[in-house]
């Protein structure tokens, strides 16, 4: 028999929903027989979840709902030009840094009414970034200018305030309760198609290391995620706010059933900072770990898989105070599995600080509990001088910047702290500069460019960021 070309996840569980709630028919057995032979044939019990999907012929009340609370943003931006930087001249003098182009876009984007009262709109950092003007338009026509409250571009979150009365509030859910395998609603505006609705389910949860954000702990899902999706809202049968639907990952422009949306949990707590604070404030453990090596999970006959190996502990830093010894494997933190380095940076990136974080965790054979308190970050790692890979750019002093700086979070790349006297008669760069991209490509840490100028050819571009301004330098080795 010839396969229907096209179907998916999605439009196989709306023709089980509807086929298992549409009645007798040609060939169909009434509801209640139905049950009862499901009942007496079924192995075991079937699950509350499968039980609350029972006479679902329509999503269409729990859309009723959800879609007055999704609205569509639209967003003019301005997008800087960088050009060269010029070498410094004979007599070692640099550059004058170069005005760069500028050209103004709009685009569009999704947003989910969370506080009708404040008329706080929650979306993604991405959908509003560099915007000279945001206007946002409800479900009902009307559209009203918006201000932006705070963003978090570590976690792709944003809040945006408007000033109107009738606004409908989403319900809230709770991500930490979301499974494999929950039938999901995804509602947004791709393409500019207002109140567009797609049908899925959770493919995974805890996604980290995809590349999009800096601080990830994504849910997947299989409903298609579309370009102005991004800042929608993901609901779950009950029309519950779980996510903020973030990226989607397609092919040839259509979409590939991969989609990651922020779990609202997550995006509630960057949020409640964004209104207190207009950032997020981050805060640091002092522990310094690292994935957890093959050869350490053989050592330990298999016991444990996953978690983080404690390589170092900053004295005086809570993880000092609470008494973390290197060497310790920690396997949880809050109450929720830590898999990876990654999912630990996110898990404390976004804590707030001030929170008292349950680590549990193993160490000399023993497993155990510790508690220990977030506290403001206050050292910063220590710079690193480049080396003879980067040709012209050899011997600048490079760090990550630090949080507490005002540009963390703001921007990403490596901040130049120190350019010798050899290297200024090379270069125009200086302290303060920040490198955001290697040939094109945007880095996001102090590695991230030591890995990209090593992997360069003979000449390459490196682009920096000064006083909110950017610009390109020319390389040669």
């Amino acid at each position: 028999m010839r396969k229907l070309a096209g179907w998916g996840t999605a439009a196989a569980i709306s023709v089980m929903l509807v086929g298992a709630a549409t009645g007798p028919g040609l060939g169909q057995s009434r509801p209640a027989e139905t049950a009862k032979a499901a009942a007496k044939n079924s192995p075991r019990a079937m699950s509350p979840s499968m039980a609350s999907l029972q006479g679902i012929a329509s999503f269409a009340p729990v859309l009723d709902e959800v879609i007055p609370s999704v609205v569509t943003m639209l967003v003019t931006s301005e997008t800087l030009v960088p050009m060269e930087l010029a070498a410094p001249d004979v007599s070692g003098k640099p550059a004058a840094f170069p005005e760069p182009g500028r050209s103004l876009a709009r685009s569009g984007g999704s947003g989910v009414v969370v506080d009708a009262a404040a008329g706080l709109v929650l979306t993604n950092h991405h959908v509003i970034a560099d915007a000279k003007a945001i206007e946002v338009a409800l479900a009902d026509g009307r559209r009203y200018p918006g201000r932006v409250v705070g963003t978090d571009p570590g976690t792709d979150v944003a809040v945006v305030k408007v000033e109107a009365t009738g606004l409908r509030e989403i319900a809230m859910g709770d991500s930490d309760r979301a499974r494999v395998g929950d039938v999901v609603l995804a509602i947004g505006n791709p393409y500019g198609l207002e109140g567009t609705a797609t049908l899925g389910i959770i493919s995974a949860t805890m996604r980290s290391s995809i590349g999009h954000e800096a601080f990830e702990d994504f849910m997947q899902i299989d409903a298609a995620i579309n370009p102005g999706n991004s800042g929608g809202a993901l609901v779950n049968i009950r029309g519950e706010l779980i996510g903020i639907n973030t990226v989607g990952s397609a092919e040839s422009g259509k979409a590939a059933g991969i989609g990651f949306a922020i779990p609202i949990n997550m995006a509630r707590t960057i949020m409640a900072q964004l209104v207190a604070h207009g950032e997020m404030r981050r805060g640091s453990t002092g522990l310094v770990v690292e994935d957890l090596s093959r050869a350490r999970i053989e050592a330990m006959g298999m016991r444990i898989t996953r978690g983080v190996e404690v390589t170092g502990v900053e004295a005086g830093s809570p993880g000092a105070a609470a008494g973390v010894p290197v060497g310790a494997i920690i396997t949880e933190a809050g109450g929720r599995p830590i898999r990876s380095a990654a999912e630990w940076a996110t898990r404390i990136a976004t804590t707030p600080v001030g929170t008292r974080l349950p680590l549990r965790l193993e160490s000399d054979g023993k497993a155990g509990t510790l508690e220990l308190t977030i506290a403001a970050f206050t050292q910063a790692s220590p710079p690193r001088i480049l080396g003879p890979e980067a040709a012209t750019l050899a011997g600048v002093a490079v760090a990550d910047i630090p949080p507490g700086d005002p540009l963390y979070g703001a921007v990403r790349g490596a901040m130049v702290k120190d350019v010798p006297e050899k290297a200024a008669a090379r270069t125009s760069i200086r302290p303060g500069d920040v490198i955001t991209a290697v040939e094109g490509q945007s880095i996001r840490s102090l590695d991230e460019l030591t890995r990209r100028v090593a992997n360069t050819g003979m000449q390459f571009q490196v682009t920096i960021r000064r006083d909110g301004r950017p610009a390109w330098v020319r390389v040669s080795r």
